[in-house]
């Protein structure tokens, strides 16, 4: 298997300790929470997906970025995520009132800290872009699928928990498998470009 670059092994690792939360939370957590509350898995879970895409951020600023960009991107790119975390916290503790930030009816819609997760995905996926002809060629349909994945992922998660199509869909859960084969997508876009250029020069 081609070793890929330390920050993306990075970003790897993180996608499997939120792949683990949110096993944790929608597997037993929902209906019968053994270790914690409810609210807390549930902040683990969106929580760790807001790191996640700041560990993407940070490697796709490593793959593409002159250093000069890095030094204050990266910071930056930490301190939203932290504000992030922390407001997507805030709103859920117990006791405060909570609401959809971005509320869609009786079908579900997003809260807080889902709405910064979505906002900063498209952040992540802007810095691609913004380097797509560095992106090999190769490599583009798989980076368009990958965007294409999440996207379809985005739709699914604005269903409620308990929102089931007949006959026995249950649309927020599915978005979490499409979000795993994101993921494997992703993992298979950085194969190819590093397949081509191991070294993935930077800008001066």
């Amino acid at each position: 298997m081609l070793k890929q670059p330390s920050r993306w092994i990075f970003a790897y690792w993180m996608i499997l300790v939120t792949g683990v939360f949110t096993i944790t939370l929608h597997g037993f957590g929902e209906t019968n929470p053994v270790w914690g509350k409810r609210w807390f898995w549930a902040f683990l879970d969106t929580g760790s997906n807001i790191v996640v895409t700041w560990a993407i951020a940070l490697a796709v600023l490593g793959d593409y970025y002159a250093p000069t960009t890095r030094k204050w991107a990266g910071p930056l790119s930490t301190l939203a995520m932290i504000a992030g975390v922390g407001w997507h916290y805030y709103d859920r503790f117990p006791g405060g009132v909570r609401g959809y930030l971005i509320p869609l009816g009786q079908w579900g819609g997003f809260y807080p800290g889902e709405s910064f997760l979505i906002a900063f995905s498209w952040l992540v996926l802007i810095l691609f872009m913004l380097k797509w002809k560095r992106v090999p060629r190769e490599a583009r349909p798989l980076l368009i699928l990958v965007a294409g994945i999440f996207f379809l992922g985005m739709l699914l998660a604005t269903a409620g928990n308990d929102q089931i199509v007949y006959p026995f869909l249950s649309i927020h859960a599915i978005w979490h498998i499409v979000g795993a084969f994101g993921f494997m997508t992703l993992w298979a876009f950085n194969h190819v470009r590093f397949s081509i250029f191991p070294d993935d020069v930077r800008e001066a």
